[in-house]
């Protein structure tokens, strides 16, 4: 069941599009982080959901084992994704399949929607089955015919590549979590102010030669620090006016960030302060 690659590892749409979800994440427990995303492939529209909380501890030694469990939509959207009416259904099959092997150990990574099928990712011991399991919820579970497979992933190679978002999705989250948190505050984004944007570089002459390029787009550097952890340790903090809509700040924090890589750098990210409405 090598599907999921094999359909969307190519083409992958980045930017805006590809963060637009097919439906909620799974309800977050405690700890957890979930968010949606999308990539387009060849086969259509791939809707994943993935708990960003496990990045850090990627990979866990003690859960080597990826057991993925498929079924069919009943009654998929021409573009392969679920129908609003299936929604409900849908969740009471992730809430019992998560309830019901999180005593086998296993932990929910994920899960696809793709070409009208759904496939669940979870991690588990060495050699732990789930097939049990399952039986003992077929039957509550009568209209999808559940299929699983294991297979060893102690580097969570199928974690990183087939749920985390793509570099350019995950840039817009970043972005638009930032842009979300600056309007709770007030923020008129069409406003422009100040934006630092942040990189950092393995060696202070990688880091000038990016200050020099992106020189030439109006921004200023206002900090250098030669004292950051490897193997980026050359950072400096650059400054330029721009609203901070959230199509904006994106496409402008998309190219600091293409050019930092371009250097052998590392985007970090911007801040900006609030700009509430100027009063009457």
């Amino acid at each position: 069941m090598r599907w999921l690659k094999n359909l969307f590892s190519r083409g992958d749409a980045p930017g805006p599009a590809a963060a637009a979800p097919e439906a909620p994440a799974p309800a977050p427990e405690a700890g957890s982080e979930w968010i949606s995303h999308q990539r387009q492939g060849e086969a259509g529209p791939a809707a994943i959901a993935v708990d960003l909380s496990l990045e850090p501890q990627a990979p866990q030694a003690g859960r080597p084992r990826l057991v993925r469990i498929r079924y069919a939509l009943r009654a998929p959207r021409p573009d392969g994704l679920p129908a609003p009416d299936e929604a409900e259904a849908l969740t009471r099959v992730e809430d019992m399949l998560a309830a019901t092997l999180a005593p086998a150990g296993a932990l929910y990574a994920g899960r696809v929607t793709l070409a009208g099928f759904r496939e669940h990712l979870f991690y588990l011991p060495d050699a732990a089955g789930v097939r049990a399991e399952l039986d003992a919820v077929r039957a509550a579970l009568a209209d999808y015919d559940l299929a699983e497979q294991g297979e060893d992933d102690p580097a969570w190679q199928v974690y990183r590549h087939e749920l985390f978002p793509t570099p350019r999705t995950w840039r817009w989250l970043q972005d638009r979590r930032a842009v979300e948190a600056l309007a709770r505050r007030g923020d008129r984004g069409e406003r422009p102010r100040p934006v630092d944007h942040q990189a950092s570089f393995p060696s202070a002459e990688a880091r000038e030669a990016f200050v020099a390029e992106q020189a030439a787009q109006g921004f200023e550097p206002v900090a250098r620090r030669d004292d950051g952890p490897p193997p980026h340790g050359f950072g400096v903090d650059l400054r330029r006016d721009d609203p901070v809509t959230l199509q904006a700040v994106h496409a402008v924090a998309w190219s600091v960030a293409e050019a930092a890589v371009r250097h052998g750098g590392a985007y970090d990210g911007w801040e900006a302060e609030a700009a509430p409405a100027a009063a009457p």
